[in-house]
């Protein structure tokens, strides 16, 4: 540990600063220096080592001891270092937990520094040389509130070093405990919200993976024969919009929508349709999220939905969804999904909508993307009705064909939720997921008005309760200009095909060049699958301890070798789930010190490569497959082109 004196404290600030990320560099010298040594005060104790303290208004905290060796060194005794693979500290401790944390982890595990006061993390790098920390390229700092430093921790959770985090040890430094601990625990319930989140959006099924990328395949002629969702943005500038849910609730006041007329715009989620056309109620727009085959068999198979209906649901839902309904539609493009994104990049003009996890969810970003407000829940119960019941009456699911749908959720554990009316309501995970997802979704437009109009239900955070008659008497006065239906006919009629052709000549070119590099990293991953058997076969050898070499230099190679399969976007959407779930079970090996755990750990990665082989060779299959019907898309596109 290098300690600046006090003549040098702005040397080490400046040769600190070369080290740290751009962002957590530009944070750092946001910093009025004036305040920072109004808050944080540094002496030196007999030893020549830097003692803090930090006033904060009247108050004068205790950052560090007298001894702050000795008390890093006792503190980090009680911290399960060995076999961690990654340590999420709370607090920097001044240093000195640090870099006692760096003395005592193990080479691989990585360290996510959580630092709440930008003041002392300032402090901290006048008078530490960090060097030699940040160099090993096993820390993250992550400083600040849980505003500044929420991008980071997404774009961190994406990157292959998170890896490491699937069992964290947490370590809460002493000056989080005993200075700011309401401030820590904030940071600690929302990381752990936001990995519960981002594992439930991940998912865990391949086959899912793959039916995204079928369906979309095979829309790619209603993506690019319609027009894309930019051109109803801000077309419904302080509309109000009603987003209509399934919920039991909705039997209470569904014929209250009837009053809204062309007065408002009503975006029915998927399962809300039926109720609605069975009152005689015909949204302006029908939304869905779900890429299974039920959506067409519960929703649209034998069933006639009028033409001054939209569909705008995104381009993943089933092939047989599209070609059915005969009104106007937009398929959209998820915001943020690798395979979105590609499809976008090629046969879209970039514009998507954060779907979220939920259907509501969609019907929510699509009403804020249209301008609307304020934007009203209709039937967004999320909690069971009396005596059980999960829908309104006319849903599909309380039909025999949705038998299915009531099964999966009959399974589901019941939870309690906080009502409207402030008493426990019976509920289950799933849906708490949702609400929860609806929440953080209504957070990041705090500009715009929610208004729960579902009489019953769970407490939805953000939105105020109003009675349904109140807000459909207080916002809907004026007529909607335009009817969506006819802006999106209109725009069909300005399509250039002439773009989409030569979009969608790039795309087949973007296919074939991914076939070839999931077909590379299958071989990859076959060699990586031939060399754990030999490694296997070493770790068993009476002579084992002469191999040890080999096999560590094969171990961290296969570790780097991973990296291939998480480099390009696309390559990461249908690895993610593998990559996880493999690193789970060898970080929970913890450290490689017996014969057996090498074994172990080279049949851990074996199977890893195996899983990793069939991922990619799925993949290529599926592209392969797609060549034929783009090609003959590609004809069609040029056919009318010429017609004019």
């Amino acid at each position: 540990m290098i300690v600046a004196k006090e003549n040098e404290t702005k040397e080490m600030f400046h040769r600190n600063l070369q080290f740290l990320n751009p962002w957590l560099r530009e944070s750092v010298l946001q910093v009025d220096e004036r305040a920072l040594w109004k808050r944080v005060k540094v002496s030196y104790n007999n030893e020549g080592y830097p003692i803090c303290r930090y006033d904060e208004g009247e108050r004068s905290l205790q950052v560090t001891s007298i001894d702050p060796l000795q008390e890093a060194k006792k503190w980090c005794g009680g911290i399960a270092t060995q076999g961690a693979g990654a340590i999420f500290m709370y607090g920097c401790g001044f240093g000195y937990a640090l870099f006692e944390i760096f003395a005592q982890k193990q080479t691989h595990t990585l360290v996510i520094v959580f630092e709440e006061n930008i003041y002392l993390f300032t402090a901290m790098l006048h008078y530490f040389d960090l060097e030699p920390i940040i160099r090993t390229q096993k820390i993250v700092f992550l400083i600040g509130d849980i505003q500044h430093f929420a991008k980071a921790f997404d774009r961190l959770f994406f990157s292959i070093a998170f890896a490491n985090c699937t069992s964290p040890v947490l370590a809460f430094t002493l000056m989080a405990q005993r200075n700011f601990k309401v401030q820590y625990m904030k940071i600690h319930q929302y990381i752990f919200s936001q990995l519960g989140l981002f594992v439930f959006y991940i998912g865990n099924d391949h086959l899912d993976n793959l039916i995204g990328l079928h369906n979309l395949l095979a829309n790619m002629k209603e993506i690019v024969l319609n027009p894309y969702i930019s051109c109803l943005k801000d077309k419904y500038k302080n509309v109000p919009a009603f987003i209509i849910a399934n919920g039991p609730s909705l039997d209470k006041n569904i014929q209250q929508l009837r009053k809204i007329q062309d007065k408002g715009l009503i975006l029915s989620t998927e399962s809300a349709i039926i109720p609605l056309m069975k009152n005689h109620i015909p949204p302006d727009i029908l939304t869905i999220i779900e890429r299974t085959k039920y959506t067409y068999t519960y929703h649209f198979e034998n069933i006639l939905y009028p033409k001054d209906m939209a569909l705008l649901s995104l381009g993943l839902i089933d092939q047989q969804v599209y070609p059915s309904f005969p009104g106007a539609k937009i398929p959209i493009f998820r915001n943020q999904e690798a395979i979105n994104q590609w499809i976008n990049k090629h046969v879209g003009d970039g514009s998507a909508l954060d779907a979220g996890a939920n259907v509501s969810h969609l019907a929510l970003e699509l009403a804020v993307y249209l301008g609307a407000n304020p934007i009203v829940f209709v039937g967004q119960d999320y909690a069971y009705g009396p005596e059980g019941v999960t829908h309104s009456k006319d849903a599909v699911y309380l039909q025999e064909k949705g038998k299915r749908a009531r099964d999966l959720l009959k399974s589901k554990p019941i939870v309690y939720v906080e009502s409207n009316e402030g008493r426990m309501i019976p509920s289950n995970q799933l849906w708490v997921d949702f609400k929860e997802g609806l929440e953080k979704k209504i957070a990041t437009h705090a500009h715009k008005t929610f208004i729960n109009a579902t009489e019953g239900g769970a407490k939805i955070k953000g939105t105020k309760c109003q009675q349904l008659a109140d807000v459909i008497q207080g916002y809907c006065r004026k007529s909607i200009a335009y009817p969506v239906y006819k802006l999106i006919n209109d725009e069909k009629t300005k399509i250039s095909m002439q773009e989409r052709k030569e979009g969608l000549r790039k795309f087949i070119k973007s296919v074939e060049e991914y076939i070839a590099s999931f077909r590379d990293l299958s071989r990859e991953a076959a060699r990586g699958k031939l060399t754990c058997r030999e490694m296997i076969r070493l770790s068993q050898d009476k002579d084992s301890k002469g191999h040890q070499n080999i096999l560590e230099k094969a171990y961290h190679k296969h570790m780097n070798t991973y990296q291939l399969f998480i480099a390009d976007d696309l390559h990461r959407c249908f690895s993610q789930q593998v990559i996880f779930v493999y690193f789970y079970l060898i970080n929970r090996l913890g450290v490689i010190d017996t014969p057996e755990k090498i074994t172990e750990v080279f049949e851990i990665q074996h199977s890893f490569f195996h899983h990793l082989n069939i991922i990619c060779q799925s993949v290529s299959i599926y592209l392969e497959e797609a060549i034929g019907p783009l090609e003959e898309l590609l004809e069609a596109v040029e056919t009318i082109e010429e017609r004019g």
